[in-house]
């Protein structure tokens, strides 16, 4: 109970710094901004932009614990994410009796997984050997169908259909499906993620636009919005970090499209991160 209270009261002190900090600096003074450091305040006064990741940070050296927020050397959340996605293997039971066959055949290699973490925080001990790391980002993944063939909503159920030539008659060149999300990563380590570190953990994605992308020969494309994909996307990652390089692997047991919806299919991510 005295640790959590401990915890808790951590948190607590750094929101009220950071509150604080920015409270203190008028608009006349200062910017709040989003970069590639994290959290800034860009002063006018000719100096060095302040970095929250140094502004809010609490150390308590009785109990030897650190709490930062920013993009902080001791996350295991990378800033840019690279992976590709693999998936199980699809359930039909909604098309039974139907001639649709397996449709969402992607190709693994071609189907991608891009996520950028915009913010990050962290807490560990002094030491930096054990801790918790989070974050804010962004995540795109990418199916790319195996043939020329796409998706559609056929009264509110994803159905499939042939791509046929474009009105200019340009043959197709090549057809995906695509999920936008917010991405929120949690991450557990052990190791120091300056040199060694392996972390496990999970994440939240709450997707916020879907579609089907075709593309034709000459350049034409075709994009069609908002599948009945499921609002919330969860899973767990398992991560090896080395330095400012990472590997990890990822199983997202939440089907992409909602139950009843469209096929019952759930995802394996491997990739790499910086």
């Amino acid at each position: 109970m005295k640790t959590k209270n401990h915890f808790i009261s951590l948190v607590v002190i750094s929101l009220i710094t950071f509150v604080a900090t920015v409270l203190a600096i008028t608009p006349a003074q200062a910017q709040f901004l989003i970069g590639s450091d994290g959290l800034k305040f860009d002063t006018t006064d000719n100096k060095q932009p302040v970095q929250a990741s140094s502004i809010v940070m609490v150390k308590k050296s009785k109990k030897k614990t650190e709490l930062r927020i920013g993009r902080s050397n001791i996350s295991t959340i990378p800033s840019y994410e690279i992976g590709w996605n693999i998936l199980s293997t699809p359930d039909y039971g909604l098309y039974a009796g139907s001639e649709v066959g397996d449709f969402f055949n992607i190709r693994e290699w071609k189907s991608t997984q891009f996520t950028v973490n915009l913010l990050q925080a962290s807490a560990s001990n002094l030491s930096r050997t054990l801790g918790i790391s989070a974050g804010l980002g962004i995540r795109a993944n990418n199916y790319r169908f195996a043939s020329n063939q796409s998706i559609e909503r056929t009264t509110g159920i994803v159905m499939p259909y042939e791509v046929g030539p474009s009105e200019k008659g340009r043959s197709p060149k090549k057809s995906k499906f695509n999920v936008a999300s917010i991405h929120i990563p949690v991450e557990i380590f052990f190791g120091n993620p300056r040199k060694f570190a392996f972390s496990v953990g999970g994440y939240v994605d709450m997707v916020m636009n879907s579609h089907t992308k075709i593309k034709y020969h000459g350049g034409h494309k075709d994009k069609v919005h908002n599948f009945p994909t499921n609002f919330i996307q969860a899973g767990a990652v398992a991560r090896l970090t080395f330095h400012h390089f990472s590997v990890y692997a990822a199983y997202q047991p939440t089907s992409i499209f909602k139950t009843t919806r469209g096929p019952e299919v759930q995802q394996w991510s491997i990739g790499i991160a910086l």
